[in-house]
């Protein structure tokens, strides 16, 4: 029917490398062979010990914000950072739901009361400041959630 949005690269959403990420992912890698640095200039075995396992958590720290964290998606008029959810809902509401978004009553869809899970997934980008969002409803067919809906652009 239309483009899937977690598959549509949306052009008020810009993908830029997360500063912050970086600097603290340097630094863990700095701390890391530090520690194992000064570890072999330990005589005692239980300190020593205990600086290369510190040492092993700080470089797992570093690729923990290198590989999750590096990447950022943003809202590029605002510089806001984009969060992604993944709502879902009854499938005897889809219509009415269907219905809501194709006439852009975005408030209304509070009314529906959300699931764990379900075969009907709205999925909604948003930035932080909530001057952008941008959704699209979805319904899961055999493997996989297509799409049921345009998607929707909303901005402040």
């Amino acid at each position: 029917m239309t483009n899937n949005i977690q598959n549509t690269q949306i052009e008020l959403i810009e993908k830029k490398i997360n500063m912050t990420s970086l600097i603290l992912g340097v630094i863990f890698i700095a701390l890391g062979i530090v520690l194992f640095i000064y570890s072999r200039n330990i005589e005692a075995n239980m300190l020593s010990s205990t600086m290369v396992f510190f040492g092993v958590v700080s470089l797992l720290f570093a690729l923990f914000f290198f590989i999750s964290k590096l990447n950022a998606k943003i809202y590029s008029k605002t510089n806001s950072p984009i969060i992604e959810r993944q709502l879902y809902y009854d499938i005897a509401d889809f219509y009415k739901l269907k219905d809501i978004i194709e006439n852009n009553d975005f408030e209304s869809i509070d009314k529906f009361k959300r699931i764990e899970e379900g075969n009907i997934q709205l999925y909604v980008l948003y930035s932080k400041d909530k001057k952008f969002a941008a959704l699209q409803l979805l319904k899961y067919e055999p493997f996989d959630f297509i799409p049921q809906t345009e998607i929707k652009i909303f901005e402040r």
